[in-house]
């Protein structure tokens, strides 16, 4: 299992201050959530000056529909496949696009 948390994950990540900015950012999957923050922070100082007065304890990670407490690692939520009301909220098991495999429209 502690092999397991030092791997590596990608994660999406959208920072809001009134228009979203998509970025990724590559951490273990036994990093907590304030952890990634404290990171995304950061990453995003530089082109946001206003982040350089804050702390990762000011920032929220909200994934679908849930915010996510910072004491959390992605580990824990990816072992115990957490969910949101919209489905899992960390799915790696699906290298194609289900939808698109019975679509006429589309060649293979």
């Amino acid at each position: 299992e502690e092999e397991e948390k030092k791997k590596p994950i990608e994660i999406t990540y959208s920072y809001w201050d009134g228009s979203g900015h998509r970025r990724q950012m590559e951490i273990e999957k036994g990093a907590s959530i304030a952890q990634f923050l404290h990171r995304c922070r950061q990453a995003l100082e530089k082109e946001f000056p206003e982040l350089r007065a804050s702390d990762a304890t000011q920032l929220m990670y909200i994934k679908e529909d849930l915010i996510i407490p910072q004491h959390i690692t992605f580990h824990e939520l990816i072992k115990n496949k957490a969910r949101g009301k919209s489905g899992p909220l960390f799915h790696f098991d699906a290298h194609e696009d289900v939808r698109m495999v019975n679509d006429v429209r589309v060649e293979k």
